[in-house]
């Protein structure tokens, strides 16, 4: 399956490409979740976590589907 997926705050600076505004266009095996996106993008593990798909609010843990929008974050501080 295709997903698109788009980096936030530290996790830009791991876009491969020239516009890190783009989605990346990742190819993943039925069945996997949003933490598997960490390994197949070379994320560093400890800053992956918050995910939303399609723009809903998920665990990593979550299935996705075919054609589905991730947009992954490191963690929130601040106030």
């Amino acid at each position: 399956m295709k997903v698109y997926v788009k980096l936030f705050a530290l996790l830009r600076q791991h876009h491969p490409g020239p516009n890190r505004s783009e989605p990346l266009v990742v190819e993943l095996p039925a069945g996997a979740t949003a933490a598997d996106l960490v390994p197949a993008l070379h994320l560093p593990e400890k800053l992956v976590r918050h995910a939303f798909i399609n723009n809903q609010q998920k665990t990593l843990d979550t299935p996705l589907n075919d054609g589905d929008k991730i947009n992954l974050f490191p963690p929130v501080v601040g106030g």
